[in-house]
């Protein structure tokens, strides 16, 4: 019997949208934090095209920041996970 290692999870996207905004977040729970991206899109909703087109570009910057938001944690893990090791001897210039 083969051992599932797939690591899954859910991001949970909420749109809000008013007369002149739209604002979407996206969560993304993640180890022992859950992450939130925000984005927000302003355009005329003159009609209902330019409302779903506001609603794409809200929910496409909340994931655009939610990946920057999860990148910059995996970097600040991975530079304090880094020790210093001195050069070794052979390689020294004397």
């Amino acid at each position: 019997m083969e051992h599932d290692e797939t690591k899954h999870s859910t991001v949970m996207i909420a749109v809000d949208e008013d007369a002149d905004r739209t604002r979407a977040t996206a969560h993304l729970p993640w180890r022992s934090t859950t992450l939130v991206g925000m984005g927000i899109a302003r355009m005329d909703a003159g009609d209902a095209h330019a409302v779903e087109l506001r609603d794409e570009v809200a929910v496409a910057r909340a994931l655009s920041n939610l990946a920057n938001q999860l990148f910059a944690t995996s970097m600040s893990e991975i530079d304090g996970a880094a020790v210093w090791r001195p050069p070794l001897a052979a390689f020294q210039r004397r």
